[in-house]
């Protein structure tokens, strides 16, 4: 794989372009139904009014160019345009973005890392372009809108300042303006204290999707003429910001050791400022709300295959991104929706292909527990559930959603893009590659695969392949934003 993160040529965007339009058309039929909002980029109604709380995906994986550190890469406020002048896509301000690992699986963090972003704004009004000339470096006066973080380790009660000034990559607002933002995102990247890097900024979508999958959980279906529909990731031409935190294995072991303890959970999470209405705000500490909320991909769209223009304000997707992971195993539509999914269902009555028995205790394992012997994963293995942690209580393990990985598991040398389920134990779902496909993994794990029969046919072969350029080997691996025409 490339370590250049180049730029896309005009003529591939407007092939994109086509391919979007040729996919929404299909849509206007309903087997595509809600192409558009790709799986866990709107997958509850209260995202759609808070994108830069929307978390769109949440990646865990032992650095390929360093063995003993995990890069973590959260996802946020996605459908970003590639650049123009006017445009900005910051992040929030009064919002707390945390990434939450926990080793006992009690889906209580043992530890959090929060960032908290500050405007730095000379605009006139605030508004207008974040540029008036070129900007080489992140300290250019041509540059009139940056955000500063803080980044902070809360673990045992106690938090601690890892970085105080941080810097975020800005939005790519062109090449005029920007004309090597490689370079920006470098000035960017942070050591933190202990080991490790941080970035803040905005890059090209990296999720690889298989747009056919999305009419198989909605209604079950690929479309009118199977076969005939692309493959392709219609956010490959967008951007996306991301927060992208390296540690090294003990940072995120149990008791700092990985050997002992290999497997680690987690997930992310976005809280909005708020305060208790009917006490004197002057009085009041701020307080925070948690809005959003990510750890396995699609974990809406597998259990009830809606997404957020078909959900109902308040119901089960809101309630996941509000809820603390602990909380889980109390939430009993929850539980009975990950041993009965809705996706086999639909298919099994719009193709035939009878859904596998349930209750699925596969899918709970999938999602709540990790693979496990003897949790109900269909997998026969011991590969990615807490209970392989030696200082882990196993009275205490909790049902929780989280990307659970598993600190032990070799690089692959030749890495599959559907990863666990074709042999490839580094894979999704032992944590998440950027280049992991999970789609089609997901839909045949959802048919009862490993254990069960092959449900590849359900999936023809494409019309055509497009996806995002495959990530780097390189830190921070994400690709370079697109820069616009």
């Amino acid at each position: 794989m490339s370590a250049s993160a180049g730029i896309r040529r005009p003529s591939r965007r407007l092939f994109l372009g086509g391919a979007v339009a040729t996919l929404a058309a299909a849509a206007l039929g309903g087997p595509l139904l809600g192409l558009g909002q790709a799986g866990g980029h709107f997958d509850s109604p209260a995202v759609l009014a808070d994108g830069q709380a929307n978390l769109t995906d949440v990646y865990a994986f032992t650095s390929p160019d360093d063995h003993d550190q995990v890069t973590i890469v959260v996802d946020v406020q996605p459908g970003q345009l590639p650049g123009a002048g006017l445009l900005n896509y910051p992040f929030a301000t009064r919002a707390r973005y945390e990434v939450h690992l926990d080793g006992r699986g009690t889906g209580q963090p043992d530890t959090t890392y929060r960032w908290t972003f500050r405007n730095e704004d000379r605009r006139l009004f605030g508004a207008g372009p974040i540029a008036v000339g070129p900007v080489r470096s992140l300290r250019d006066n041509s540059l009139l809108f940056k955000q500063r973080y803080t980044l902070e380790r809360i673990r045992n009660g106690r938090t601690e300042t890892l970085v105080s000034d941080g810097t975020a990559a800005p939005t790519h607002t062109g090449l005029a303006l920007m004309p090597d933002y490689g370079a920006l995102r470098a000035e960017a990247t942070r050591s933190l204290p202990g080991g490790g890097r941080t970035l803040a900024g905005q890059i090209a979508e990296p999720f690889v999707a298989d747009t056919r999958v999305f009419g198989l959980f909605t209604v079950g279906t690929v479309g009118p003429v199977p076969g005939a529909l692309p493959a392709a990731g219609p956010l490959s031409a967008l951007n996306v910001g991301t927060l992208v935190l390296q540690l090294p294995k003990r940072e995120l072991a149990l008791n700092g050791d990985p050997e002992r303890n290999p497997v680690v959970g987690i997930w992310a999470t976005v809280s909005r400022e708020s305060a208790d209405l009917s006490r004197d705000l002057r009085t009041q500490d701020a307080t925070y709300r948690q809005v959003g909320r990510l750890g396995n991909p699609h974990i809406m769209f597998a259990l009830w295959g809606t997404f957020a223009g078909l959900s109902q304000p308040g119901g089960p997707e809101d309630r996941f991104n509000a809820r603390p992971a602990e909380l889980d195993a109390q939430d009993e539509e929850f539980l009975a929706a990950a041993l009965d999914p809705v996706p086999p269902r639909r298919i099994g009555a719009a193709q035939g292909f009878a859904a596998p028995a349930g209750p699925r205790t596969d899918i709970r394992a999938l999602f709540l527990g990790g693979l496990g012997r003897d949790n109900g994963s269909r997998f026969g293995t011991d590969l990615n559930t807490q209970a392989m942690n030696a200082d882990a209580d196993p009275a205490a393990l909790r049902w929780a959603d989280q990307l659970r990985l598993n600190l032990t598991t070799p690089v692959s040398a030749h890495p599959h893009p559907y990863g666990v389920l074709d042999g490839d134990l580094q894979g999704y779902p032992n944590g998440r590659r950027l280049n992991d496909e999970i789609d089609v993994p997901l839909l045949r794990m959802l048919e009862g695969e490993p254990s069960g029969r092959s449900a590849a046919h359900l999936l023809p072969p494409a019309s055509f392949n497009w996806q995002p350029k495959p990530a780097s080997d390189i830190f921070p691996y994400v690709n370079l934003p697109h820069a616009g025409p």
